[in-house]
């Protein structure tokens, strides 16, 4: 009769267990000294090898030839245990007996001490599934059993344990298995198996697996009822994931912008019958890879890539700066989560992807640092290509009391406006008042400037030194007609806006002051004691 993986290879010694190095050296000193707890709590997620830890440590402790704190395999007690006919261990899953009738039942045993073995063991698998009463049924006996019982409890989520059992247990936390744990144990399971199977597609069930073993093996065993070799593309098939070239034109339609090619590749996606969800996991697992590829380089943190495809992400990742590229996957991540509860996950999918390619607003501080992290990256690869910008301290280097070489501008004056017509400055503040709620993203960076005054019909607004990137944002042409547009509204009349820089004015008097100022020093401390820089 045919056996899935994951029994087959169900391991039976601490030996054949992959990982979990410090938990199977105590376990295996324990053994091998006889300090053996009277209850155990191992916590992990599925997959990590808690309901065989149990079992290989009841056999162990009962074993009448332990080898090196291992199950010998061969006595009469191993054989009995692992054939599931001692009447001295008891294993019960909490999530199916989880009243406290079926404790008290399970507690009435205990008075009867082993009949073949050492110890007389309970293994209660999903133990936080218990009910208050159950626990409470159960506290005494695990707090004083006899001496030749043993307690192995099994959770998920130990956080819903109550911590009068925690504190009578000895815990036990099994990590998730790494990629590289994983992938190595199923290149040892194909090979005895007499299949084959690429490196990449090991490497793609690991990652699918996410550091449960178990789920692995499970994989592993629909790829390998083809028949064939495993191919990546076949296990593709197998999770109903999108193949890697899919994934690599998505990610160029995020990166230039692209929402019509994003939208028909959702729509292509769609109609070969992909999961929105896996997909959305996919594509965010790719642009961890693209972060990776643009951090570390194409050589170092890409497990499981390697030749022409790490050439490819480190290629891909250069179109996206780092600040836009994490925004992108903050998207997708946000996405994955919300087609969880969506009506139409295709809708979220394609609102992501919208998003993804529309330039982000002006007031978002996050958007402009992406804006700003785009046009360095720009400017690394014209630097790259041999072209050079002109050095910031070259193109500002000037004389230190130059004189402006034409006459000093005046400040604006006012034409007179036509009589019965509203105050300019009045339609000015209702202007600003209306795109405060219609265009909130023109009205930050207006209400940085002051008002400019009102001549021939133009509206102006002066930026202080060092605004000039607001001023340069407002006179770009649909801006600016969106500005003239309300001061239209506001006015009654055709009006023009002009954002314009606030120079500074020469002061006439200045001179005669500071002369005044130094005649006063110079009376008060004496000529010696004044010294004049210039």
């Amino acid at each position: 009769m045919y056996q899935a993986l994951y029994r087959v290879w169900r391991p039976k010694t601490f030996s054949d267990m992959v990982g979990q190095e410090a938990i199977v050296r105590t376990l295996r000193h324990q053994v091998t000294t006889g300090r053996i707890a009277h209850a155990y709590l191992f916590c992990g997620s599925r997959g990590t090898g808690k309901t065989s830890a149990a079992r290989i440590l009841t056999r162990a402790i009962n074993c009448l030839n332990p080898q090196n704190g291992d199950p010998c395999g061969e006595c009469e007690s191993c054989r009995t245990i692992e054939n599931d006919a001692s009447f001295d261990v008891y294993e019960m899953d909490a999530a199916s007996n989880s009243r406290v009738e079926e404790i008290r039942e399970l507690l009435e045993k205990v008075d009867y001490p082993p009949q073949f073995g050492k110890y007389k063991v309970y293994i209660i698998d999903e133990v936080h599934m218990l009910s208050n009463a159950a626990f409470n049924a159960l506290l005494k006996t695990l707090e004083e059993p006899p001496e030749y019982m043993v307690f192995i409890l099994a959770t998920t989520e130990p956080q819903k344990l109550p911590s009068t059992i925690l504190s009578r247990c000895q815990r036990y936390d099994f990590g998730r298995y790494t990629e590289d744990q994983i992938a190595g144990h199923l290149k040892k399971v194909v090979a005895e198996s007499g299949e084959e199977a690429e490196e990449e597609a090991l490497s793609l069930i690991a990652r699918a697996a996410e550091g449960g073993m178990r789920d692995a093996l499970s994989i592993l065993d629909m790829c390998m009822g083809s028949g064939e070799k495993i191919t990546e593309e076949h296990v593709r098939q197998a999770l109903g994931t999108a193949d890697r070239a899919f994934l690599f034109s998505y990610a160029e339609a995020l990166a230039h912008r692209d929402g019509a090619e994003a939208l028909r590749l959702t729509d292509e996606l769609m109609r070969g019958g992909r999961d929105v969800q896996v997909f959305l996991k996919d594509l965010s697992a790719h642009l961890r890879m693209l972060m990776a590829a643009l951090l570390c380089g194409p050589g170092e943190g890409l497990p499981g890539v390697s030749g022409e495809n790490a050439r490819r992400y480190a290629q891909q990742a250069k179109e996206f700066s780092q600040q836009r590229l994490l925004r992108v996957l903050d998207g997708c991540m946000h996405a994955e989560a919300d087609t969880r509860w969506a009506a139409s996950a295709r809708s979220v999918l394609e609102i992501f992807a919208l998003r993804a390619c529309d330039q982000p607003e002006e007031k978002d501080v996050e958007a402009l640092l992406e804006r700003v992290a785009e046009l360095e990256r720009r400017l690394a690869e014209l630097e790259k290509n041999g072209v050079r910008a002109l050095p910031a301290a070259a193109s500002q280097t000037a004389p230190k009391e130059q004189k402006p070489s034409g006459p000093v501008p005046r400040p604006v004056v006012e034409t007179p406006v036509p009589a019965g017509s509203r105050p300019p400055k009045d339609v000015w503040n209702d202007a600003l008042k209306y795109l405060k709620k219609a265009e909130p993203a023109l009205y930050g960076p207006l209400s940085r400037a002051k008002y400019g005054g009102y001549q021939d019909g133009t509206f102006k607004a002066m930026f202080a030194p060092g605004e000039e990137i607001f001023q340069t944002m407002l006179a770009q042409p649909e801006r600016r007609l969106k500005i003239e547009s309300a001061l239209n509204q506001a006015g009654g009349q055709e009006a023009k806006f002009e954002p314009v820089s606030q120079m500074v004015q020469q002061d006439p008097e200045a001179g005669a002051r500071q002369e005044k100022n130094l005649s006063g020093l110079i009376e008060m401390f004496g000529r010696d004691k004044v010294q004049i820089d210039e």
